[in-house]
């Protein structure tokens, strides 16, 4: 099964971003990017600007995704603090990020956890972006590709095969993100894409192969084009090269540099 070759770009906000600078992040972006055949862009604020977010999006939504940058599993309960799929849905907001490394790291979230986001944010109709990806500890003891498989087979346990079309990948080496990130080397990362594709093309058959997959560990202006070249590679998940509007207009200039040719 041939894959569509739309290119994905988008950034996770930092937790401390209020919702007017998240809303004025959106509306310049809007505005400085305009439209892109076969480009898909999005940005994931934090919880407290997703409304605010939406409300100013008005008229860009189709281009330009809102994301939420976590949410529990069940729809409803006695979880003070926590945010349910059902919630983000009636809000407006079109994904959902999940098993990013920090929530892993810094909340302990299970990959058994993962499984129980997964299947509820599809549930109430989010589209789901799926971090994967090995700290430098299992890199350097060579479990590396091991990691990877676990993480998906766990996560995307009984994932219903009818909504694949929800569904994205964001590749994510640990050792290669956050300010002392280093960036990955290309064939790393493609070698680490053809693994994820055969994986999930295990798990839900043919459509396993086309499922979009992301990049995303220290990308800048510098490196862009030369991951979003792979054979593999979707899209890029950038970090703090994308924190500012113009940063993130020339992160994605370099990025579609061969897709512009």
């Amino acid at each position: 099964m041939s894959r569509d070759r739309c290119r994905y770009f988008g950034t996770n906000f930092k937790m401390h971003q209020t919702p007017a600078e998240s809303a004025q992040f959106y509306v310049e972006l809007a505005a400085m990017t305009g439209a892109l055949e076969g480009v898909q862009l999005f940005v994931i604020p934090p919880c407290t600007s997703l409304a605010t977010v939406v409300a100013a999006s008005d008229g860009h939504r189709e281009r330009i995704w809102i994301g939420a940058q976590n949410m529990y599993w069940a729809p409803e309960g006695a979880y003070t603090g926590e945010i349910s799929g059902p919630m983000l849905a009636k809000l407006g907001v079109d994904l959902v990020l999940l098993g990013h490394a920090e929530r892993r790291e810094h909340f302990h979230e299970t990959d058994v956890e993962l499984n129980k986001k997964v299947l509820a944010g599809i549930a109430c109709g989010l589209r789901v972006l799926l971090c994967v990806g090995e700290t430098a500890e299992e890199r350097s003891f060579g479990v590396g590709a091991e990691t990877i498989s676990r993480q998906l087979k766990i996560d995307l346990h009984h994932f219903p095969v009818e909504a694949v079309d929800r569904l994205l990948i964001a590749y994510e080496p640990v050792w290669s993100i956050g300010e002392g990130g280093v960036p990955a080397n290309p064939a790393d990362v493609e070698a680490a894409a053809k693994l994820i594709r055969a994986v999930l093309t295990d798990l839900l058959g043919p459509v396993g192969g086309v499922v979009p997959l992301l990049y995303g560990g220290s990308v800048n202006p510098g490196n862009a084009a030369g991951f979003a070249a792979l054979p593999d590679i979707d899209g890029l998940f950038v970090g703090r090269a994308a924190w500012s509007v113009p940063g993130f207009r020339d992160t994605l200039d370099a990025a579609l540099m061969d897709h512009q040719s």
